[in-house]
């Protein structure tokens, strides 16, 4: 996976005033790891557009439920698919 696109989402975690110190690619997105809600979880999927990376809606609902490194996986597939 290309680190730079793991680097975008960090980044933009942190830009949104997210803990990521101890974020690992086991860290769950939604309940017991980052606790991203749904309007944390669409900011950063608009931050990823400019990349390639989009979700849909129906997509962006089941965010929470992936890890951290499973979403950084599938953000780069799409955006080397792009």
């Amino acid at each position: 996976m290309p680190s730079d696109l793991r680097k975008v989402v960090i980044d933009a975690l942190v830009g949104m005033n997210f803990e990521v110190a101890s974020v690992s690619d086991e860290t769950p997105l939604g309940d017991g790891g980052l606790e991203l809600e749904s309007l944390s979880i669409a900011e950063l999927v608009m931050q990823l557009d400019t990349h390639g990376v989009e979700f849909s809606d129906e997509e962006m609902e089941k965010l929470p439920e992936m890890t951290f490194g499973e979403f950084a996986e599938e953000a780069a597939r799409r955006a080397a698919a792009h």
